[in-house]
């Protein structure tokens, strides 16, 4: 029997994606089948690849060959940061057993390689936990025998400085580039490594408490693979194709959930029958973690899975560090997430929170592969946004991010935070409110509907009316709209937006739909519910005709109430007077995390994960775990 086909048959034994059908031994059998099969996929390989070497070594399997392709990696080192990880990574699993010459050759690099450190957070974190790792590795030596010019123990230090710094504020005010489907790989294989090489036991525990936390926040907002939205950032294809994002590669190796990704090729796995001769069909960020020795807590398993009873939850974040334009440094951010069996909706406040890639609001459900979500925004761009947040001449700003970041100035994006954007929701209920001045970049607001829906329609009433599989949607248009057809661009062609006319002969997938409107005071009211919560498709239909949103959209003053088909009352004004059952609605009270799987307070600096009457709780003040 192959490891697939081992693979499969545990995984049906198993029952993986319900917390009720797997006891922890059934887990950590299935885990270790998916772990594995990564592992073999690589281990086999004779591509010249870091993972390939770091999987080869594990596994004890053909050493002079990853000695051989080691040194031909590092003839020509690139990549900065994203180099540092998988080389230390695979230093780390073959130091023992590697011949001198390749330990000589890996030892030099970190002499003779300058890695940029990068301006993101998740850059930093990459950065640091690899120095880390590398300052303990080679100690005692002089800053000529490293790269940046300091010592073995100046490079330890400011590792340590700052990795305890960056845990330190993470818990207490949150992350700034917070619930990243595609950046979410860079914090956790970062955390993975501490944990299983720090040789300082202190930052070991700081390793895996972290790896915990970052994992507990995603399985918190997961739903079938899915990392549940809005988020600081994520790339088209994967922010109408959710489970191409990095994480969801996560969510299969550790949940047993989604799909298994190749995040290298824009992300599925092909058939390995499609692939290159020798390279794995998985991705080189599920490797490292899948090599070590972390096993996920059966808490955050139950958290991520257990989907028996619909809930809300809260979390409280912060903006990455504002530069200009501002008289707060990280300002907070408020997330809401409404989660059921079928499908979750979330929400930002609204506003610019990140720059380029936010996504302020999306609902995302199980039906309809690969479009599996719904969602709207304001594609706005402009140098004030990017002299907000980066400290570059603001005039040559926007042709720089453009030259890495195709979409940022295309009207078509469908990625982005607005200054004009604003959102109230209650839970399964959200209404979103435009206030654009004339002469923005970009005068329209967009929706996006996929193809692959069930149905989508625009009943009698105004609701726009959608069904993918058991989940429906409602979506009404406060401003006369259009519908455009639109196909997925051929690869990964970032500024280009596919239309059928212009892609006759293509092969293309079925067509979207793009729901515009030039309306500068706009918005929208959003419900959404299951089969199991209203019954009937048309059911909800009927309900929704009874329900009207009144909306005043005058410049300056945009305003509206309804009554969700839940009988809430909502009152929202723009930008932030929100009214709820005649309560006005205070953000500033959320906590950092607050729903029946995690609570946390702001400044406390831990976490408290609670599932089926049992709780974990990561304390970073005094670096201990303890359960209950």
């Amino acid at each position: 029997m192959t490891v697939r086909s081992f693979l499969c048959v545990i995984l049906l034994l198993a029952g993986v994606g319900s917390s009720s059908a797997q006891t922890r031994e059934e887990y950590l059998k299935a885990y270790t089948a998916r772990a594995s099969e990564i592992r073999h996929s690589f281990d086999t390989s004779t591509a010249v690849s870091y993972y390939t070497i770091a999987a080869r070594y594990a596994s004890r399997r053909g050493i002079a060959t990853a000695d051989s392709l080691f040194q031909i990696a590092l003839r020509e080192p690139r990549g900065d940061m994203f180099w540092m990880f998988p080389v230390i990574g695979a230093y780390l699993h073959g130091k023992d057993i590697m011949s001198g010459t390749t330990k000589a050759a890996v030892r030099n690099a970190w002499k003779t390689y300058a890695p940029y450190r990068g301006d993101t957070e998740n850059h930093w974190a990459m950065y640091y936990s690899t120095l880390y790792l590398a300052a303990e590795q080679w100690p005692d030596l002089p800053g000529t025998e490293w790269f940046n010019g300091k010592s073995s123990r100046e490079n330890l230090d400011e590792a340590r400085d700052y990795l305890i710094h960056w845990m330190k504020i993470t818990t207490t005010i949150g992350q700034g580039e917070f619930d990243s489907p595609d950046y979410f790989p860079e914090y956790a294989i970062s955390m993975n490594l501490l944990s299983q090489f720090a040789q300082d036991p202190v930052m070991k525990k700081r390793g895996e408490m972290m790896y915990d936390y970052i994992l507990a926040d995603f399985a918190a907002e997961h739903l079938n693979g899915q990392y549940l939205g809005g988020f600081s950032r994520i790339y088209q294809p994967a922010v109408y194709k959710p489970l191409l994002s990095g994480a969801s590669g996560f969510a299969w190796l550790y949940f047993g959930t989604g799909e298994a990704q190749d995040t290298s090729v824009g992300h599925l796995p092909p058939t390995p029958k499609a692939r290159p001769p020798g390279e794995s069909p998985y991705s080189g960020w599920q490797l490292l973690p899948a090599l070590s020795d972390y096993r996920l807590p059966e808490i955050i398993y139950r958290i991520a899975t257990d989907r028996s009873k619909p809930y809300l939850h809260k979390e409280r974040k912060r903006v990455r560090n504002v530069i200009r334009f501002g008289t707060e440094k990280n300002p907070p951010v408020y997330k809401q997430t409404y989660v059921t069996a079928d499908y979750g909706i979330g929400a930002l406040q609204g506003g610019l929170l990140q720059p380029i890639q936010q996504h302020t609001w999306c609902v995302r459900f199980t039906a309809g592969r690969p479009y599996t979500t719904i969602f709207g925004l304001h594609p706005y761009w402009s140098s004030y946004e990017l002299g907000m947040f980066f400290p570059e001449e603001i005039k040559p700003l926007i042709a720089d991010v453009v030259a890495s970041k195709g979409t940022y100035n295309n009207p078509d994006k469908w990625t982005g935070g607005s200054p004009y954007e604003r959102t109230f929701q209650s839970k399964n209920t959200l209404i979103v409110l435009y206030d654009i001045p004339a002469g923005t970049m970009t005068e329209h607001i967009d929706g996006f509907f996929p193809g692959t829906l069930d149905t989508r329609t625009t009943d009698a009433s105004g609701w726009i009316v959608c069904k993918a599989g058991r989940t429906y949607v409602g979506w009404y248009p406060l401003q006369p709209a259009e519908w455009i057809p639109e196909t997925d661009p051929p690869g990964q062609q970032k500024n280009v937006i596919g239309r059928p006319e212009s892609m006759r002969d293509q092969k293309t997938g079925p067509v979207n739909w793009r729901l515009r409107s030039h309306k500068l005071q706009n918005g929208y009211v959003v419900e959404v519910r299951s089969e199991k919560e209203v019954g009937s498709f048309e059911a909800f239909v009927a309900q929704l005709r009874t329900h009207i949103p009144r909306a005043t959209l005058l410049p300056g003053k945009v305003a509206v109430e309804y009554t969700s088909i839940g009988k809430d009352r909502m009152v929202f004004g723009f930008p932030e007077r929100r009214m709820l059952n005649g309560t006005p609605v205070d953000l500033s009270t959320y906590r950092l995390f607050d729903g029946p799987f995690l609570r946390a307070d702001v400044g406390s600096e831990t976490l408290t994960m609670t599932w089926g009457g049992k709780t974990r709780t990561l304390n970073f003040k005094n670096v201990t775990i303890s359960e209950k």
